[in-house]
C-alpha cells in the first residue's frame, strides 16, 4: 500500500473526513438530469455553507487543528493495514499556503509528510528525506479536492459550475464542480434535504501522459464541533475500487499550534496544546 492512497484522504481535513458505504457504485455512476430552470449555483454553495457553520464561523473556529483518526488501508488483494493518523493545520487565507502536517503509524513503521509554507518535507521512521514527487502531488492535490475546498470558494477565487441533479433512491442531490485558478476540478454531490457534502470526485494523473486516476470520497457520520460541522468517516474509492476508510476519533479546533512547528526539524517535538 503506498502512501499516495493515505495523503488523498485529506480532505482535507483532514482532515481528511467522512462516508457512507457505497461498494459498486462508481461502477454504475450516476447520471446528471438537468433541470428545467436550473438554480442559482451560488445559493447552493452559500447555503452549504450555512449549514456548516457559516463562512465567519468556519474561519473563527477552524482557523486550526488537531484531528486523530482510525485509518484503514485496503490493498488491491483485499488484504487490509489498520494504524492511526494525527493531521495537523493552520489555516491561511488562500488554500495553497495552507500548514498541514500528517503523521501515519501503521504496524512497524511511522511516516510524516508536511508542508511549512515554502517546502514539503517527509519523516520515515526518524530519518528525514525529500519525499518523491509523487508523494507530494498526491499530498497537495488531496487538499485542494478536499470538501473544505467548496467552503472557501469564494475567498480562493474558485469558479462554480452548476451541473445538474441527480437522485439516489429518494435523496436528491444538486451536482457542482468548483475550478480553483490552478485548473484543478472537483465535483461535488450535495443532497438537497440536508445540504451535506456527500461526494467528492476528482481525476489525477501521475503523468501528463498517463490515463487518469479516478477519486471518489463519500462522506457520513456528520457531527457538530465547535459549531461546525465535520464529517467523522470517510471512504475513498480509486477507480471504483474502495482503498481508504477514515474514521475520526478526536477532533480540536481553535488551539495553540505554532507555524515553527511544521517544519521538518521540529516535526518530531511538537508541542501539545490545549484548547483556547
Amino acid at each position: 500500500m503506498t502512501f499516495k492512497h493515505f495523503v488523498s484522504l485529506q480532505t482535507r481535513v483532514v482532515v481528511l473526513c467522512a462516508t457512507l458505504v457505497f461498494t459498486g457504485l462508481w461502477a454504475a455512476p450516476l447520471t446528471p438530469v438537468r433541470a428545467d430552470k436550473p438554480p442559482r449555483v451560488e445559493d447552493i454553495v452559500e447555503r452549504v455553507i450555512a449549514v456548516y457553520g457559516s463562512r465567519a464561523a468556519i474561519y473563527a473556529v477552524q482557523r486550526n487543528g488537531t484531528l486523530r483518526a482510525l485509518v484503514k488501508f485496503v490493498a488491491p488483494n483485499s488484504s487490509a493495514r489498520e494504524g492511526k493518523s494525527v493531521t495537523k493545520f493552520i489555516r491561511k487565507p488562500k488554500l495553497e499556503n495552507d500548514l498541514q502536517m500528517i503523521e501515519l503509524e501503521l504496524p512497524g513503521t511511522k511516516y510524516t509528510i508536511g508542508y511549512d509554507g515554502k517546502d514539503t518535507w517527509a519523516i520515515h521512521d526518524g530519518e528525514v528525506q525529500e519525499p518523491g514527487k509523487e508523494a507530494v502531488r498526491a499530498f497537495h492535490s488531496a487538499h485542494e479536492h478536499s470538501y473544505e475546498a467548496l467552503l472557501r470558494y469564494k475567498e480562493n477565487e474558485g469558479k462554480l459550475e452548476y451541473v445538474g441533479s441527480t437522485k439516489l433512491g429518494t435523496l436528491e442531490m444538486d451536482i457542482v464542480d468548483l475550478i480553483l485558478p490552478s485548473g484543478a476540478r472537483t465535483r461535488y454531490e450535495i443532497s438537497r434535504k440536508s445540504g451535506h457534502i456527500l461526494y467528492a470526485n476528482y481525476e489525477e494523473k501521475a503523468t501528463p501522459e498517463a490515463e487518469p486516476v479516478k477519486y471518489r470520497l463519500y462522506f457520513k457520520g456528520f457531527r457538530y464541533t465547535q459549531n461546525t460541522l465535520v464529517p467523522y468517516e470517510i471512504q475513498v474509492f480509486q477507480d471504483g475500487k474502495l482503498v481508504e476508510e477514515r474514521k475520526l476519533v478526536e477532533v480540536i479546533f481553535n488551539v495553540q499550534l505554532e507555524e515553527k512547528n511544521f517544519k521538518a526539524e521540529n516535526a518530531n517535538k511538537p508541542a501539545e496544546a490545549a484548547v483556547r
